[in-house]
């Protein structure tokens, strides 16, 4: 195994676990990297790749950007762990656009991987729309109003009316369904630990 992909709405945990995960994995002498979501230098979604977020042209970059990734990855002994990288940075930035073809994209996402033995921790509230009013609360005010106005501007959207704090918490339903979806017709080994009211992120917006 050479990659873990830790997925989950905001708030859930994801990024306490990627870095508990990591260094575990270095406490027992594996080399071990975690990115944030969005890091300057993350080997597949750089700040500068999700600029292109609202381009038709979006999931064909990512898709370039695995490729390579996978390349490099299949050459080394690294454990890479990466927190949002399969749903919350592409999948997600799909949905917000209303792309049609999420399921073809996640398909080929998937066979460009497999040649790194993946492992997959999806971390599922089991009310998404409790889940984000509590973490609306915990994060506060600023961090659901920036949240809230990105997601109302968006095609997904505003085709359904989403709007104010209930919008968003509805959002974030929607998007945890299409996430069960797809995690269900994963070849690769799903864990299903519980999630987590985690602690504020660091440099992210969702």
């Amino acid at each position: 195994m050479r990659l873990v992909l830790i997925e989950g709405l905001p708030g859930t945990g994801k990024t306490t676990r990627a870095r508990e995960l990591c260094a575990s994995a270095l406490h027992e002498g594996r080399e071990s990297r975690w990115y944030l979501e969005e890091a300057a230098d993350h080997p597949v979604h750089p700040h500068v790749l999700s600029a292109l977020k609202s381009h038709a042209d979006y999931p064909s970059h990512c898709l370039r950007s695995w490729q390579r990734f996978a390349a490099e990855a299949r050459s080394a002994g690294t454990l890479h762990i990466l927190e949002g990288s399969a749903f919350q940075s592409t999948v997600r930035f799909m949905m917000e656009q209303d792309c049609a073809d999420i399921d073809g994209y996640f398909e080929a996402f998937e066979e460009t991987v497999r040649p790194l033995s993946p492992s997959f921790i999806y971390l599922r509230p089991e009310d998404a729309e409790a889940h984000s009013r509590a973490t609306a609360v915990y994060r506060g005010a600023e961090w659901t109003r920036k949240v809230t106005a990105y997601i109302e501007q968006t095609p997904y959207a505003r085709r359904r009316g989403l709007r104010g704090e209930s919008g968003m918490h509805r959002f974030w339903a929607d998007y945890a369904h299409l996430c069960d979806t797809l995690v269900s017709r994963l070849s690769m080994p799903v864990s299903r630990p519980g999630a987590t009211l985690d602690s504020p992120p660091i440099d992210k917006d969702t």
